[in-house]
């Protein structure tokens, strides 16, 4: 009787199974959904006016261009930063890359963070 060989299914694709991703995006649309209306529409604002004035993005630049506003709105789960990056980048003002970095914000204690590139930026530059 001769030994079957053992093929190894590796993937190098680094992307999580598809059940765990429809859980991430499930969990991205409950967040947006729950987050405050006046908030999320001051949020996207914050984006753009972030996108317009750097190369490079991340949430931590949006937060300070929020927190810029007199009596800037709150919402109880800053977890609706995320889809609210995605919506940006969707509308054509973000673009994803493969960066990431820590974020300086105490209160964030180094999350990590993704960093955008803006598409509003070099064509205000032009």
């Amino acid at each position: 009787m001769a030994a079957q060989p053992i093929q190894f299914d590796l993937d190098f694709s680094q992307r999580l199974p598809a059940a765990a991703q429809e859980r991430i995006t499930d969990g991205m649309r409950q967040a947006d959904a729950n987050a405050d209306p006046r908030w999320r529409h001051l949020f996207d604002a914050c984006v753009l006016a972030a996108a317009r004035r750097k190369a490079e993005i991340t949430s931590d630049d949006v937060l300070a261009e929020l927190e810029a506003l007199p009596r800037p709105p709150e919402t109880h789960n800053l977890a609706a930063i995320g889809p609210a990056m995605v919506r940006a980048a969707s509308m054509g003002l973000l673009a994803r890359t493969d960066r990431v970095k820590r974020s300086e914000r105490p209160e964030k204690h180094g999350n990590r963070q993704n960093i955008w590139q803006s598409k509003c930026y070099a064509e205000l530059r032009q």
